[in-house]
C-alpha cells in the first residue's frame, strides 16, 4: 500500500475513533489509535492486549476496520 493511502487511512480511523486491525509483517495489533505524528511518521496504537503501541508508518503494511465489538 502507497504510504499516503496508508496515512489517510489512519487519520480516518482515528477522526471516527473506530477500531483498526494494522499488520507490521509477521506482528499485527487490534486496538484503537491514540496518537498520530506526521512529522515523525509514528503513531501510537491503544493495543487491546498489550496497551499502547509505538509505530513507524514504515512498518505498516496494511490498516482495515476491525469490530468494535471485539474490544
Amino acid at each position: 500500500m502507497i504510504r499516503n493511502e496508508i496515512v489517510k487511512k489512519l487519520e480516518f480511523f482515528k477522526d471516527a475513533d473506530k477500531a483498526v486491525h494494522i499488520s507490521c509483517g509477521e506482528r499485527f495489533y487490534n486496538g484503537k489509535i491514540f496518537y498520530i505524528n506526521l512529522e515523525k511518521e509514528l503513531m501510537v496504537l491503544m493495543d487491546k492486549k498489550l496497551g499502547e503501541v509505538p509505530i513507524l508508518f514504515e512498518e505498516i503494511i496494511f490498516v482495515e476496520n476491525y469490530k468494535e465489538d471485539e474490544l
